[in-house]
């Protein structure tokens, strides 16, 4: 899908069960396979089994929904909306808490997080980011893509490799 800024964006509806924690990290996983981020998706899912977690355990409604929008190139945003107004709370857990260490992750991983209230609950996201291509920058190194010039470049080196080291034998 398309939002109406023309972000491609992908969208569902689960079920406020447990089980829906799951079945949202695939849909998720999926979704940044398709929108060709497939490196983003395991803190993604961590994020959304967090996020959906919480829709699950607080939301006032039999759903929620799951949200993953490209924002550029190499940035994602995941969002989990549900009919509660209670906004989450990044807190510091005690050792023996059983719960509230999710925020904590979900500010960890994320390039930046935040909620949105809205009239009739709340939107909770988390921006990822890959470095990409342009920010690692390739190594100079010549790329050879025909069959026969990668045969001479590896013969070249590897004359070039034999004559440093009879140079460094002959001198012992």
């Amino acid at each position: 899908m398309v939002a109406e800024d023309g972000t491609p964006v992908a969208t569902r509806c689960f079920p406020r069960e447990a089980q829906s924690v799951a079945v949202a990290r695939q849909f998720v996983h999926l979704a940044l396979v398709e929108l060709k981020l497939p490196d983003l998706a395991d803190w993604a899912e961590l994020i959304t089994s967090e996020l959906a977690s919480n829709a699950v355990r607080h939301a006032r409604h039999d759903s929620f929904r799951v949200t993953v929008r490209r924002l550029g190139a190499t940035r994602v945003r995941v969002a989990v909306i549900d009919k509660s107004r209670d906004l989450p709370e990044l807190v510091a857990p005690c050792d023996d808490d059983e719960h509230g260490r999710g925020l904590a992750l979900v500010d960890a991983f994320s390039a930046q997080w935040g909620t949105d209230p809205l009239n009739w609950g709340k939107r909770v996201w988390a921006d990822l980011e890959s470095p990409g291509l342009e920010e690692t920058p390739a190594p100079n190194v010549p790329i050879y893509t025909h069959r026969g010039a990668q045969v001479i470049y590896v013969l070249i080196v590897v004359a070039v490799t034999a004559l440093i080291t009879a140079g460094v034998a002959a001198q012992h």
